[in-house]
């Protein structure tokens, strides 16, 4: 059986095990398994976060003989599937924002939120390390330095729900803002503006949030709000939900997956190589599988693979190790 060929510029150690792997890859980009059985399905919102994140545990998935595959929809397909029992298994559901569409699901019952996968996430308005350094910490810092930062908020489309809450904000005078301009804009042309300031050391403060790869291309400091007004400092859930009764039916994936906590670090990693760098999302999974082996068994952990052998040890003899 023929094993993956790795892509150029790839660490000579990540190539090397890759090309050491017994076996080829499955259309999920997982190490292929003869055991035949129902794949499960995990539904996969536009989001490249998520996308390597699912390509993550369908390669576990495949290693340890529970065979997955990658289903890429729409947020609203992916709630439909669940509900419908089309879909298994979503990593992206993100709380509060999601919470509308999720809460009639498990109203009736006809979907399962099996844990936390990220608790960390967060978005609001951030400004350069060294403006942070400054002393400017926390959204009402901002109003005292309004000249240098031309009182101008730079943000992403003006129709996203954060870009209207500085334009609310600015309306109402919050935090002595009134008087400042949101300027929109899509999210590359707002960080290409960031990387400009940054280059010339100015100031300026935008619309950040992580896991994203600009936490990993810059060094930015997300404000703090102590008046929870809803600019700054905003912190986020994501759940991993799952169809009625999956979980009591994949009772060893469904350990692996309440145990699967990537941190918002490393998701902004991953984001970091999937976007910026512009690798495949299937090919930065199996990288970081490769050289995070030690990460992949403390989520295995207690988790048995389709053979009755322990997870782990399936998993480093799909790589070779």
């Amino acid at each position: 059986m023929k094993a993956l060929l790795p892509r150029a510029g790839r660490a000579i150690a990540v190539a090397a095990a890759l090309a050491a792997m017994p076996g080829a890859f499955a259309a999920t980009g997982g190490w292929a398994q003869t055991r035949d059985q129902d794949e499960i399905a995990i539904g996969v919102p536009p989001w490249p976060g998520v996308a390597v994140k699912s390509q993550v545990v369908a390669q576990i998935l495949d290693a340890i003989g529970y065979p997955a595959r990658i289903e890429a929809r729409s947020l609203t397909q992916v709630y439909r599937g669940i509900a419908e029992g089309d879909l298994d298994v979503t990593l992206g559901a993100w709380m509060p924002a999601q919470r509308s569409m999720l809460r009639p699901l498990l109203k009736t019952g006809r979907a399962e939120q099996l844990a936390v996968n990220l608790d960390g996430a967060v978005q609001g308005l951030a400004v350069p390390a060294y403006v942070c350094h400054d002393g400017i910490q926390s959204v009402d810092d901002l109003a005292a330095h309004g000249a240098r930062f031309d009182r101008r908020i730079h943000a992403i489309d003006a129709g996203a729900a954060m870009t209207q809450a500085f334009e609310d904000a600015i309306a109402d005078d919050d935090h002595g803002l009134g008087g400042w301009q949101v300027v929109p804009g899509s999210t590359a042309g707002m960080l290409s503006r960031v990387a400009q300031a940054i280059r010339n050391r100015q100031a300026i403060v935008f619309h950040g949030w992580k896991p994203h790869w600009m936490n990993v291309r810059f060094q930015i400091c997300l404000l703090s709000d102590d008046a929870g007004g809803g600019i700054a400092d905003v912190a986020s859930t994501v759940w991993t939900v799952t169809a009625r009764g999956w979980a009591d039916d994949n009772a060893g994936a469904a350990r692996f997956l309440r145990q699967l906590q990537p941190t918002s670090a490393v998701q902004s990693r991953w984001i970091y190589e999937h976007v910026y760098r512009d690798r495949d999302a299937e090919d930065v999974a199996r990288s970081w599988i490769i050289e995070q082996t030690g990460q992949v068994e403390i989520w295995l952990d207690g988790v048995r693979a389709a053979n009755g052998r322990p997870a782990i040890q399936a998993v480093r003899a799909a790589i070779g190790g």
